[in-house]
């Protein structure tokens, strides 16, 4: 009898370490199973020459989890450096969390060397700040980007997350940008997601 027992408790505890998720405390801010959620290309990037988002949709081609995800297709001239951007605007209080992260999709037809970072604007007076390293996109695979948001972070460039920072949220945006590579078509965007 405690032999079961003993191996009921192992193939139990074995089923949470394998899962990863058992005792998450992971909150998905957006995964675009019910719409775009009011993500949009922000007017003033359609005024820019060197940001060349032309449009975001929502798309049931590619998913990190579920069905769908949002689709932002680019046109990267090739010929100089030029970005595109997607933003969600509204007001996020993260106190509880320490991490956001999301996920990116580069078709097996893009060029290797497109990067990505999240951007956030915090704060009353509308603070833009954006991770201090670009995560490589690879052509045909997801990419995670994660940045870390507790106190001393240096996740951030220019800034250091305090505990105001987390509470205080106006703005999620993700940049795409391309140093002279040619890319036109889609890029798709999945799974932004706060962690402990």
């Amino acid at each position: 009898m405690k032999k079961m027992f003993l191996i009921a408790t192992i193939f139990v505890m074995a089923t949470f370490v394998v899962s990863g998720n058992a005792f998450s405390a992971d909150k998905v801010l957006f995964n675009f199973e019910d719409g775009l959620e009011n993500w949009e290309i922000p007017d003033w990037a359609y005024e820019q020459d060197d940001y060349v988002g032309e449009d975001i949709s929502l798309s049931g081609d590619v998913a990190r989890e579920g069905k769908s995800s949002a689709k932002l297709t680019v046109n990267f001239p090739g010929d100089k450096w030029s970005s595109a951007i997607l933003e969600v605007a509204e007001f996020f209080d993260w106190t509880p969390y320490g991490a956001i992260s999301c996920d990116i999709y580069l078709p097996k037809d893009a060029p290797k060397g497109l990067k990505a970072k999240i951007i956030l604007t915090v704060g009353d007076e509308w603070k833009w700040t954006e991770m201090s390293r670009s995560v490589k996109l690879v052509p045909g695979e997801w990419a995670n980007l994660t940045a870390n948001l507790k106190a001393g972070s240096t996740d951030w460039r220019q800034v250091k997350p305090t505990d105001e920072f987390r509470a205080d949220v106006r703005k999620i945006a993700i940049r795409i940008s391309s140093n002279k590579d040619a890319y036109n078509g889609p890029i798709y965007i999945d799974n932004i997601v706060l962690g402990e």
